[in-house]
């Protein structure tokens, strides 16, 4: 999967697989992160999706995630958990945590009701100020 990924996407020099828990919960319902908070777009996208399940380690697997993961950075593995892939690894990593940091509110906000959803017109101009946000 990894190696897969790597292949087919010139973009990316790092890929970080884990089973953080709650992305790892979200995966296990079939949840994707919705818009629910700008900090999603770390993504690449305005939602982190999910992948549909295929056995751990096989072909399959593999060219599931690749498309996920077209044009974005994230996205959960169906009962599984969530991949990352990056330009370098400390970008892989930090997006990663926040990942994790989002699905861990998207979860708490089901247990409330679930959250307001943000616009795709919010999340279009969110995803292009994150294109330059914090850069010299």
């Amino acid at each position: 999967m990894h190696k897969g990924i790597l292949d087919r996407r010139p973009d990316v020099g790092a890929v970080v697989h884990c089973h953080s828990r709650h992305a790892t919960i979200l995966a296990c319902a079939g949840l994707q992160i919705p818009p629910m908070h700008y900090m999603v777009a770390v993504s690449g996208g305005s939602s982190v999706p999910v992948a549909p399940y295929a056995t751990f380690g096989s072909e399959e697997l593999a060219a599931t995630v690749v498309e996920a993961l077209d044009g974005r950075y994230a996205a959960l593995m169906a009962n599984h958990g969530q991949i990352v892939a990056a330009p370098n690894l400390d970008f892989a990593l930090a997006i990663t945590e926040e990942v994790e940091e989002q699905a861990a509110v998207y979860w708490g906000t089901l247990a409330i009701g679930g959250p307001n959803l943000l616009s795709e017109d919010e999340m279009s101009r969110i995803l292009q100020r994150f294109r330059s946000y914090g850069q010299r």
